[in-house]
């Protein structure tokens, strides 16, 4: 299946009055199909909100990050990071990737280790092509 990334709100820089490319959380998500993903992620989203919705301590972007982080991986996904990116040039990069990585594994019979191979080939071109991944779950 495709990897999925899943885009953070468009964060503001208030000191400079500039803003700043969008910053997305990307997972591998092998033998998951979209219809299983988009429910990971509303359970995922719904869960990390619910429990972060009383955090007035002012880290709640990093526990909500971490808190659906987590439950993703219960659900079979895993974290690879955080990329902080213009939109185009990850959608340029990602489908490039996306191509690449299909191309690599396109005589292999269908099966998990095909899909996760796919994902890991897709991750590598990603970071030829500059996307940097970032383990931390602070925006």
């Amino acid at each position: 299946m495709l990897a999925r990334s899943t885009v953070a709100v468009l964060m503001l820089s208030l000191a400079a009055c500039v803003s700043t490319p969008p910053t997305r959380s990307y997972f591998k998500t092998p033998g998951i199909s979209d219809a299983q993903w988009s429910r990971i992620d509303d359970e995922c989203a719904y869960e990390a909100e619910k429990a972060t919705a009383s955090d007035y301590s002012g880290a709640v972007s990093y526990t909500w990050n971490r808190l659906y982080a987590l439950c993703a991986k219960l659900k079979g996904a895993t974290f690879v990071g955080r990329v902080t990116m213009p939109k185009e040039e990850w959608r340029r990069i990602n489908n490039l990737c996306e191509g690449e990585a299909a191309a690599a594994v396109a005589g292999r019979p269908a099966s998990r280790t095909r899909d996760e191979l796919k994902e890991d080939l897709q991750v590598e071109c990603l970071k030829r092509n500059g996307a940097v991944f970032r383990q931390s779950y602070y925006p």
